[in-house]
């Protein structure tokens, strides 16, 4: 896969490209162990949640660098290129320096494919592993690391934290990681160590019990959301969420996040608790009130309520199940009460696909509109034409939809349902509105 802008040779990881994850650390272990472990030398923020996890990063990345510290970020899926999976303030590692860890772990595994150890070893883990081991080598205070999926078994949880954080626990990846909340919280709760502080974003009764109780068991400080801080929206509008944050560390006070949606005052509250504990517990003066909005003011994260054209307005988001879906909804509510709206959507193979199609067809003023994509993770053309034809939903081609729509469209067009989706409609839509 080579690209115009970022000529990075992947083909050798196509090999590593699995649908039918294994799950386990053991394979994470062996291949770090090759490299003189390197995950050993990171400061960790590790970070889990179904939804919530990529604005929370954004903007606790934007609090520490505010502090003048140097942060890597790991997250995924990637929105543009490749390379923004592994970050140092706000800056995707570069070609050069991606191609030569690539083409050491290539050498690496060729080398060592004979060993049991590696087999079903899958793409993220290779690149969790980078990322790890590019970080270790570049003089970092600290790390931000994104679980992929779950988080006791997850590729990254093989570091030492001085932090651990929940971002907010729903229904996703059932089939993986169990059937109820309480089955999923005691998944995401893998990530708790002995001793090490734990921030909790907003939970559900039944996630919190589990989680807080398995924290307790390792004697892990707990920060929890409505207890220990508190955040009460005053104003949602489009340049963004006005709130005010409160906590036994920091005085009432109100902040702006630059994110559209209700749901990005508490990923903003919830970042600036991990922040004054990390701080607090390794004795940095706290940020100060101006700081903090500073830093709030200047978040970026893309394909989160993202405008990325304003004639015709047209919102990107990235809810791919229906604990996302429905914060987003309640925001288009809340934003434009009576506009009327379409909505584009697809998603992939593990996504709750009819129950999200239920969600989107209860918005008011409303029209929804499916649509399919090209990747081996998607539904296909058929299978997203049988779900219109069962729903009494149009289907298009997307590109084609969009190209009428730029050129005719009057109204708030909204495409959803899966990161990688978007990864293909963003960079066709700012090219075509930049060539406009």
């Amino acid at each position: 896969m080579k690209t115009k802008e970022h000529q990075l040779d992947l083909r050798w990881l196509e090999a590593y490209r699995s649908q039918d994850p294994h799950f386990g650390l053991e394979r994470m272990e062996a291949l770090l162990a090759l490299r003189g472990n390197p995950h050993l030398d990171c400061r960790v923020i590790h970070i889990a949640g179904t939804n919530g996890k990529g604005s929370t990063i954004a903007t606790l990345s934007q609090l520490l660098r505010q502090a003048g510290l140097r942060v890597g970020v790991f997250t995924s899926p990637y929105l543009i290129h490749y390379n923004d999976q592994i970050t140092i303030n706000g800056e995707a590692i570069s070609d050069q320096d991606l191609q030569t860890y690539l083409d050491s772990y290539q050498q690496l595994l060729e080398a060592e494919q004979s060993r049991a150890v590696f087999q079903g070893l899958t793409e993220f883990e290779v690149m969790t592993a980078i990322a790890y081991d590019y970080f270790a080598h570049e003089e970092l205070d600290y790390v931000i690391m994104e679980v992929g999926m779950g988080g006791r078994l997850d590729s990254t949880n093989v570091c030492q934290p001085v932090l651990t954080a929940i971002t907010s626990i729903g229904l996703d990846h059932v089939a993986l990681l169990g059937p109820d909340l309480a089955s999923i919280a005691r998944e995401k709760a893998g990530i708790i160590k002995p001793g090490i502080p734990l921030v909790l974003g907003k939970l559900e009764a039944e996630a919190s019990q589990v989680i807080e109780g398995i924290a307790i068991q390792k004697q892990a400080p707990i920060t929890a959301y409505d207890r220990d801080y508190q955040v009460e929206l005053e104003a949602s509008c489009l340049s963004g969420q006005s709130f005010s944050y409160h906590s036994s560390k920091r005085e009432t006070a109100s902040y702006q996040v630059a994110l559209l949606g209700h749901h990005q005052a508490r990923n903003a509250a919830l970042a600036i608790s991990i922040c004054d504990v990390l701080f607090e517990r390794e004795g940095r003066e706290l940020l100060s009130r101006e700081l903090v909005d500073e830093a709030l003011h200047q978040v970026v994260w893309p394909g989160r309520m993202e405008v990325v054209s304003q004639n015709p307005m047209i919102l990107l988001d990235g809810a791919h199940n229906p604990h996302a879906v429905a914060p987003l909804i309640a925001s288009l509510r809340e934003l434009f009460p009576s506009q009327n709206k379409t909505i584009l959507f697809t998603c992939i193979r593990t996504k709750a696909l009819e129950e999200m199609l239920i969600q989107w067809q209860e918005l008011e003023n409303s029209r929804l509109i499916l649509t399919s994509f090209e990747d081996p993770r998607a539904y296909s053309q058929e299978e997203i034409r049988a779900a219109a034809k069962n729903h009494q939903l149009e289907e298009v081609n997307w590109q084609e939809f969009l190209q009428n729509w730029q050129a005719e469209g009057n109204e708030l067009l909204i495409v959803t349902g899966s990161l990688y989706f978007l990864s293909q409609v963003r960079p066709y839509l700012l090219k075509t509105e930049k060539s406009n």
